[in-house]
């Protein structure tokens, strides 16, 4: 009896390609945002784009005339008003007017300020220091910028959390994939981040849809190194630490640190259990120490604001108020109220802590060190709302912390359909394909055809 090898190529329609999903996942929720576009704007959306026309050569005073308009320009639109009951164009068009009038009158306050007071709905913010906070982030508005000038403010803005929302999902995806899980799966993880809460934030012009799509990319450059892809994984990390710095340098600070101190201890606990450590985490951890003291040495030599910055623009309500003589006990009081009044309400609506234990339990069946990794995002994100203890946005401070349940649901998913942890797939272990043994029998009927897997099952 002979027998004959083929490679079997099974049919795939376009409908089967991973990609394909992806695609129209993004274009579904680019759809359902369209009644919602282009989106409220936030006194923290004008600082950055204050900067936007700067670097578009617009005078301090052109500048802030146009970000004020912007910004008033919301009281005209139903859709972006409190309450659109009984809401009425004429006044909404005085609403705009008054708002315009309002904080040009503020135009002369904080004259140590480069862009004038802070535009807020409410009283005037003219400290500098305070300023300075949105002036240690460049990043954001170069980023912001090209969208503004193509469109206009509002679209502009818009369109560019738009589009590193839908970045975000795309690298859920292939970090999930990277780590051998089921494309499917894959897919699901990028519906998580599309629909969990981290979407309220993401969505607005801010600096967390840009900051979460930089820590993702450096998440993934994690992966593909801890997978033997040392080349692509050394250029995502350098490329997400080197503009993260530029765009929020304190929450990337926090993440390398956090990186560096979960890879230690992994490497430390599989030393001790099997005598050996995991490829490519020497190298993560060097290269995360290397960015966390680049970052600090960077924000002091520009002379960033810093912890004690921090701590008094919480406890003077934004530096309207004379700085306090104990911050740090301040600070302290802060957290306890601050994490008394949080889990007190998570408790009563524990959607968030369920979503972290099924996350973390994902992580830890996978049982990886590039699975571990997504504990670091945990990390940052707590590290962050320690460190800034805002009751009214505690979930837009620690949006980093979302990650391990955006992660960690499919990677649970995925090993408990599979009973085992998915195979991570690196260039030193390529797929081989599937083949058929066809036994050639002489005879009026042939032996029916018997597939294989590459486990040996049928």
């Amino acid at each position: 009896m002979r027998t004959e090898q083929r490679t079997a190529r099974p049919a795939r329609t376009w409908m089967g390609r991973p990609w394909v999903w992806v695609l129209a996942v993004a274009a579904l929720f680019s759809l359902v945002q369209l009644p919602s576009a282009p989106g409220n704007f936030y006194p923290d959306s004008t600082e950055y784009l204050t900067q936007v026309y700067g670097m578009l050569g617009d005078s301090r005073a052109e500048g802030r005339d146009r970000a004020i308009r912007a910004f008033c320009d919301q009281y005209r639109h139903k859709s972006l008003v409190l309450d659109p009951v009984g809401f009425d164009a004429k006044a909404g068009a005085k609403a705009a007017g008054n708002c315009v009038k309002r904080l040009h009158a503020q135009d002369d306050q904080g004259p140590e300020t480069r862009y004038g007071p802070a535009i807020t709905r409410g009283a005037s913010i003219p400290s500098s220091r305070y300023e300075d906070i949105f002036l240690s982030r460049p990043g954001v508005a170069v980023l912001y910028l090209p969208g503004v000038v193509a469109f206009g403010p509002r679209a502009g803005m818009w369109l560019t959390t738009l589009a590193w929302t839908l970045l975000g999902g795309v690298l859920v995806f292939l970090l999930l994939r990277r780590l051998g899980v089921a494309p499917g799966v894959a897919v699901l993880g990028q519906v998580l981040y599309l629909i969990l809460p981290i979407r309220v934030w993401t969505m607005a012009p801010l600096s967390e849809g840009i900051t979460l799509g930089l820590l993702m990319t450096c998440l993934l450059g994690a992966v593909y190194l801890l997978t033997g892809d040392r080349r692509r994984g050394l250029a995502l990390l350098g490329a997400g630490f080197a503009v993260g710095t530029f765009v929020k340098y304190s929450q990337f600070l926090l993440f390398a640190a956090a990186l560096a101190g979960v890879l230690a201890v992994v490497v430390l606990v599989r030393r001790r259990r099997a005598g050996g450590g995991a490829d490519g985490a020497a190298t993560l951890i060097g290269v995360s120490v290397a960015a966390a003291a680049a970052m600090f040495l960077v924000s002091k030599l520009l002379g960033w604001p810093g912890t004690a910055d921090t701590m008094q623009d919480l406890l003077t309500n934004h530096f309207r108020e004379p700085d306090v003589a104990d911050p740090l006990g301040g600070w302290l009081r802060t957290n306890l109220d601050f994490w008394r009044s949080w889990l007190a309400e998570q408790l009563q609506e524990p959607f968030l802590l369920v979503a972290w234990a099924a996350g973390a339990w994902g992580v830890i069946r996978f049982h990886r060190p590039a699975g571990y990794v997504v504990f670091a995002a945990l990390l940052a994100g707590l590290a962050n709302q320690i460190g800034h203890p805002n009751v009214t946005q505690g979930s837009r401070i620690y949006i980093a912390a979302w990650l391990l349940a955006v992660y960690g649901i499919p990677l649970l998913l995925h090993t408990l359909l599979t009973r085992r942890p998915p195979d991570v797939l690196t260039e030193r272990q390529p797929v081989e394909p599937v083949t058929e043994v066809i036994p050639r029998q002489s005879g009026p009927a042939p032996a029916p055809d018997t597939w294989r897997s590459p486990a040996g099952g049928e």
